[in-house]
């Protein structure tokens, strides 16, 4: 939960590094609370997963609220590998051509042309190729050492990490008795 507070926190920060860590774990709470928030929407206001025009009032706040700090910790995920922040615009780019393409198809296939059904296969396939590229990316390790972006924060976290065993190890000195 901490990590996904860190996220929060740190919801307009596009400088410096996220550990792989802080991203999979913001990633975790996040589609817990999702999943949360559409239950809440089921149960409070009548929500159905087959009706796309029933309120998810819930569910849209909490995607709103996590909007931004989203898009901070990617983008510092991606310096995090020595990667520029802009992958990210490229991608969403792409999506949205890829999302375009596939509504072009659809309507083509609607008319009856063949050729939508190929043009929705390559706006399928280019989407989902980018998105794996996307996660692998997400699970790269840290750039080892400093790089443009920032220290290496597991560098950072260690010495912290690593200290609090070694202060609790110390036996502290007896309390000598004070005379009455």
């Amino acid at each position: 939960m901490k990590w996904w507070l860190t996220c929060i926190r740190k919801y307009v920060t596009f400088e410096g590094r996220a550990r792989r860590k802080e991203y999979w774990m913001f990633t975790l709470f996040n589609v817990v609370f999702v999943v949360v928030t559409m239950l809440l929407d089921i149960l409070l206001f009548g929500a159905t997963p087959d009706n796309p025009t029933s309120p998810r009032y819930l569910t849209t706040l909490y995607g709103l609220f996590v909007f931004l700090p989203t898009l901070t910790v990617v983008v510092r995920r991606l310096h995090d590998i020595g990667c520029s922040g802009w992958w990210l615009a490229g991608y969403y780019g792409v999506a949205f051509v890829c999302t375009i393409l596939m509504m072009i198809g659809s309507v083509l296939m609607l008319g009856g042309k063949g050729s939508g059904m190929a043009l929705t296969g390559v706006g399928f396939a280019v989407l989902m190729i980018t998105a794996v590229w996307m996660i692998v990316w997400m699970c790269f390790d840290s750039q080892a050492g400093e790089n443009k972006y920032g220290p290496n924060p597991k560098q950072i976290a260690a010495p912290v990490e690593s200290a609090a065993p070694a202060a609790a190890a110390e036996p502290s000195e007896p309390e000598t008795p004070k005379a009455e």
